[in-house]
């Protein structure tokens, strides 16, 4: 199946062929502004992060000296006037150049959680050096489809949705994506023109996208909607989130209990039997629950009962949720 990605307009990383390879991971500036760089990865138990180097158009800074220990190292390079897309792991950052040890509680350690992106330098790599590109022109986003008139077959509707899948019950094909706590159905039954369904087809799991339709009914959790055209948006900080939260976990107090989140989606499982369904949102409110922060809006797919939690740390193997309105911590772990 094909996957549609999302690149960073400012970055493209390359090894420089031809040049002295130096240990360690070098950053070289191919653009033409000055950008600040920071960069974390794992040291011992804990992650790290460190930064501002400022790096003039043309010049090059090794910003981890010595052979390269880690595959994986995260970054987040800034500048004047442009975007850093794609980012989805966050780590502690302030403005002033830091070393700061530990991703969590951040905002009470008195620094700030910004967004970096997931750089792989490959297997056994003594060094890796990572260019700042210039930026190319963004091109506008393209609306797919060009269905039925608005209202033709009910209620008019747009939104910023999150996709789910596209599956297939019988004879009948549909894809889904999610929005506040509700599951929307698209059926395949012509009334939604095929390029749609061509292009779902290879949408991945939480792509963001924003659609245009007619609401033909509306449930108690779920709706069906008949699609005129959609768009690949970019990622929000809520996108984002819900990215970090995918996978398998478990929880800390009782291992027993694990969900898997995919998508939109958390399947909850007791010792390996299945408990049920949510459907999940990631808003600035819950209820009437606000503050500040990240929420997670939990809606059970069989009752239709909601739930609230504030996300209180989510790095790439930890999760703490706080239970609304009890306050009481949910600390969970990844399984993969």
């Amino acid at each position: 199946m094909s996957r549609i990605f999302h690149c960073l307009n400012i970055i493209a990383l390359s090894v420089l062929f031809g040049a002295p390879a130096q240990a360690g991971l070098t950053i070289c500036n191919k653009a033409e502004v000055q950008h600040s760089f920071a960069v974390a990865f794992k040291d011992g138990g804990s992650y790290v992060s460190k930064g501002w180097w400022n790096i003039d158009p043309g010049d090059c800074k090794i910003v981890v000296g010595g052979d390269l220990t880690r595959r994986y190292y995260y970054f987040r390079a800034t500048a004047t006037g442009r975007e850093f897309n794609g980012a989805e792991y966050a780590f502690c950052t302030i403005q002033q150049s830091f070393d700061i040890v530990g991703d969590e509680n951040c905002t009470a350690r008195g620094y700030q959680k910004s967004l970096f992106k997931k750089l792989d330098t490959g297997e056994s790599a003594k060094d890796f050096t990572l260019n700042l590109v210039p930026a190319k022109s963004a091109p506008k986003p393209k609306i797919l489809g060009s269905g039925s008139q608005p209202g033709q077959y009910g209620e008019p509707y747009s939104n910023d949705v999150t996709f789910q899948d596209c599956a297939s019950e019988g004879d009948a094909e549909f894809c889904s994506f999610h929005s506040s706590g509700t599951k929307f159905f698209v059926y395949n039954d012509g009334r939604t023109p095929q390029s749609l369904f061509n292009v779902m087809r290879g949408f991945d799991y939480g792509t963001p996208i924003r659609v245009e339709g007619d609401l033909a009914g509306v449930y108690d959790s779920t709706a069906e909607v008949v699609l005129r055209n959609l768009t690949v948006r970019p990622y929000t900080d809520a996108d984002a989130t819900l990215n970090r939260l995918a996978g398998y976990w478990y929880s800390v107090e009782d291992p027993n209990s694990q969900f898997n989140i995919l998508g939109a989606e958390r399947e909850n499982q007791y010792d390996g039997q299945i408990m049920g369904l949510d459907y999940l949102s990631v808003q600035s409110y819950c209820n009437e629950f606000s503050g500040g922060g990240q929420y997670l809006y939990a809606r059970e797919e069989g009752t239709n009962e909601s739930y609230c939690y504030e996300i209180v740390k989510v790095t790439v193997f930890e999760m703490t949720l706080m239970y609304l309105p009890r306050g009481n911590f949910l600390n969970y772990r990844k399984l993969d």
